[in-house]
This record gives structure tokens, C-alpha cells and sequence, in this order.
């Protein structure tokens, strides 16, 4: 009898036992490599984001000089546009529509309702004059203003939900002979953060006209128990009683003279330069010529003459030369309505933007479509936004977040 020999048994692979990997991640690295992380976080939004995940990250985060070293490292983001409600030629407002301030998210995925400004007193009779920051300069005419020839103005943080009204210049300082032009909100003193503009921290200039000299006075709000008016006269650079003021590039605002001269107000110093434009246009038209911020943060003269649409840049030596030149009978050839005969009429530049300006040919049917924008970059033409007002301002979220609770 033959023995069979025992089956095969198919050999048992036991699971390796791996060592747990030794990898280092944010929550271990060293104060230095945390820093170089948080350093390069995308936003301000994401950074406070961050700042939530624990008291070591919301401490290394509120550090001043990280807070200064983000702010160097990381442009201003843009949080939407604000107006003083529709002056376009466009279809009225539906009964019960607000055509007071207007806020355009930058992103269709914002809730515009964040940026309301229905924190302020009486919130219909206020008008937007500037922006600068995250804040918006603000003043409405009352009769007791009109009597003293000063409007109310405030200085609001609408994200923040606060405001603060500017006091009333000293009468002995200020006599009745004087007109007060222009507001226009500046920076402040830059605080340990790097901070240099807040309700808490902020000038605002006026321009003055007095006997055939223009003066600037200054509000300095260092704090709620630390503010003063000061006043001085200012350079011959800056414009006379008869400009143009033509609107706000990044940190300057700039003024037309008649004979081409082009004033700028520096907003950081509240100092003002001169500048000569290209002797090929007609620059002493009232209407059809401005200024406006090309997506690039840099000024774009524009000009409407006839049938024509020219853009000028500045060069590094200061002079400025012809960018971009285009038709606009070709360029709204595709829009609904518009003929090449509408252009035979007088044109006005009526709303400017970053990188885009809105134009309307006067004289022209009321059944007809009126306004219409032009991309400064690509020279694309399309109908006009509703609801966009004639001046806008341009509100950045705040450029670095306040952290001052739980650090320990």
C-alpha cells in the first residue's frame, strides 16, 4: 500500500508591518518654516482662515512684523466697486428699486449684501466722494452745513460696519472767505502693522480757493481721542480755481489745465506735480477726454474725438505717447442698434473704470441704445452695465487682519 505524500500547501504571505512614515507637516515645523508658510497663504482671507486653526498659527499670524512682512509680500485684493446709483442713460429703476449706493462684487460669488452701508444715520442722503483702502470717503449738505459752507463727511469701513464723522474745521482758522473745492481721502500714519489707512487712521485734505491761491487743509485721525486740522499753502503746480479734476490712478489724483497741463495729487504725501500732454489733441474740450486705471495699476489717458478712440500711456520718463487707437462705428458694429451714423455725433466719455470706459453719442433717439463700454485692454465694445454709476470707487478688502484675541 502506497503512502500518498501530503498535499502542497500554498505558502501564508503575512501583510508587512510598515513603520509609520516620520513626515513633518505644518503643525510641527519650527517657528521660522511656519512662517515661510503662512507667508505665502494667498489671501487675506485665507489667512485669517488660517489663523483659525490654532492659538500657535493665530499668534505667529499676529505678530507685527509678519503682519508687515504680508503686506510687502502681497498686493491689495479687490473686493468690488461702489457708485452713487445710476446717472447712465439706461431704462429707469423699477418702483421700489434703491438707486442710492451700488455695490459691484469684483466676483459673482460675493454676497453684496456684506458691503451694505445701512449702518450709516440716514443712509439715503449720503454721497460717495472717494475711496481709499477699505474705506470710502462720505458727505451729504445740510442747511446748518450750507450756512457754514462745509459739508458732513464721514470716513465708513463697510466690511467693519463703523464710521466716523470728520468735525468741522476751526472757524478762526477758516474765515468766510473761503471755498472749500474738493475732499479726497489719504493715508494716515503707518502703524506697526504697516497698516497706513482705517477709521482710526486716516487724513483727509480739502482744497481750498482762497483770494486767487489754492491751500489744502488736512484732518489727521490718528485715533478717537487724537485728531487735528492743520492747513498750509501748496505748490503753483497745483490747479487754479478754473480745472478739471479728472479722477483717481492708484495713489494720485489728477487735474486738467487748460493749455494741456496735467496736476497730480500725490494721496500718501498730499503733495502735487506737473505734467504736459501730447500737443495732437484738442485736450481744452470739456467732455470727451479723462483718466482711469489700466488693469496693469498704471493711468491711461483717453480721448473721443469724432469717430476715434485713443488711449495714452505713461512712459518711465513721465511723457506720455499714443497706446491704442481704434474705431468705435467698427467696434460696435455687432451691438444691437447701433449704426456707423451715430458716431457723426458729439461723443462723451460718462462712466470710467479699471480697464474700461463707458461713452454715449449725444443727440441720439430715445428708443435707441445709448451707452456703451470699451475694454481698455482688448478695445472690445459691449452694452453698458446697468445700474453702473457715473463715478467709481474702487474698495480693497483690508490688507491685513486684526488678531488680537485669544493669543495666549
Amino acid at each position: 500500500m502506497e503512502s500518498s505524500a501530503p498535499p502542497a500547501t500554498t505558502p501564508t504571505h503575512l501583510p508587512l508591518r510598515r513603520r509609520p512614515a516620520q513626515g513633518i507637516c505644518a503643525m510641527d515645523a519650527g517657528e521660522d518654516v511656519l512662517c515661510l508658510i503662512l507667508e505665502r497663504v494667498d489671501s487675506v482671507v485665507s489667512l485669517v482662515r488660517a489663523a483659525s486653526v490654532c492659538r500657535r498659527w493665530r499668534r505667529a499670524i499676529a505678530d507685527a512684523a509678519f503682519l508687515r512682512l504680508f503686506r510687502s509680500l502681497h498686493a491689495p485684493t479687490v473686493a468690488g466697486n461702489y457708485h452713487n446709483g445710476s446717472r447712465l442713460p439706461l431704462p429707469a429703476p423699477t418702483q421700489g428699486e434703491n438707486t442710492g449706493q451700488r455695490f459691484v462684487p469684483s466676483s459673482p460669488s460675493m454676497d453684496a449684501r456684506h458691503f451694505s452701508l445701512d449702518f450709516l444715520p440716514d443712509r439715503e442722503s449720503w454721497n460717495i466722494i472717494d475711496s481709499r483702502g477699505s474705506c470710502l470717503l462720505m458727505q451729504r449738505w445740510g442747511d446748518a452745513n450750507r450756512q457754514v459752507g462745509f459739508p458732513d463727511c464721514v470716513v465708513c469701513e463697510p466690511l467693519a460696519r463703523c464710521y466716523r464723522r470728520v468735525p468741522l474745521p476751526p472757524r478762526d482758522d477758516f474765515d468766510e472767505n473761503r471755498l472749500f473745492l474738493r475732499f479726497f481721502l489719504i493715508d494716515g500714519v503707518r502703524d506697526h502693522t504697516g497698516n497706513c489707512i482705517g477709521v482710526s487712521n486716516f487724513r483727509m485734505l480739502c482744497w481750498i480757493h482762497r483770494n486767487r491761491v489754492s491751500h489744502t487743509a488736512v484732518f489727521m485721525a490718528s485715533d478717537e481721542s487724537n485728531c487735528s486740522w492743520s492747513k498750509m499753502a501748496i505748490c503753483q503746480g497745483m490747479p487754479s480755481l478754473a480745472i478739471r479734476p479728472l479722477g483717481r490712478v492708484g495713489g494720485d489724483f489728477y487735474f486738467y489745465n487748460q493749455g494741456g497741463m496735467l496736476s497730480v495729487l500725490d494721496y500718501v504725501t498730499g503733495e502735487s506735480s506737473t505734467s504736459m500732454l501730447p500737443a495732437t489733441e484738442d485736450w481744452d474740450m470739456r467732455s470727451n477726454f479723462g483718466i482711469t486705471e489700466g488693469r496693469d495699476g498704471k493711468p491711461r489717458m483717453l480721448t473721443a474725438f469724432d469717430d476715434n478712440l485713443k488711449v495714452f500711456a505713461r512712459l518711465n520718463g513721465g511723457e506720455w505717447a499714443l497706446e491704442k487707437r481704434v474705431l468705435l462705428s467698427e467696434v460696435t458694429r455687432s451691438l444691437p442698434g447701433y449704426q456707423p451714423s451715430f458716431f457723426s455725433y458729439h461723443l462723451t466719455i460718462i462712466a470710467k473704470g479699471v480697464g474700461f470706459i463707458t461713452l454715449v453719442p449725444k443727440l441720439l433717439p430715445c428708443d435707441q441704445p445709448r451707452a456703451f463700454s470699451v475694454d481698455l485692454e482688448t478695445m472690445v465694445a459691449a452694452p453698458a452695465v446697468e445700474g453702473m454709476g457715473v463715478l467709481v470707487y474702487q474698495l480693497e478688502y483690508p490688507r491685513t487682519p486684526s488678531l488680537h484675541t485669544c493669543l495666549d
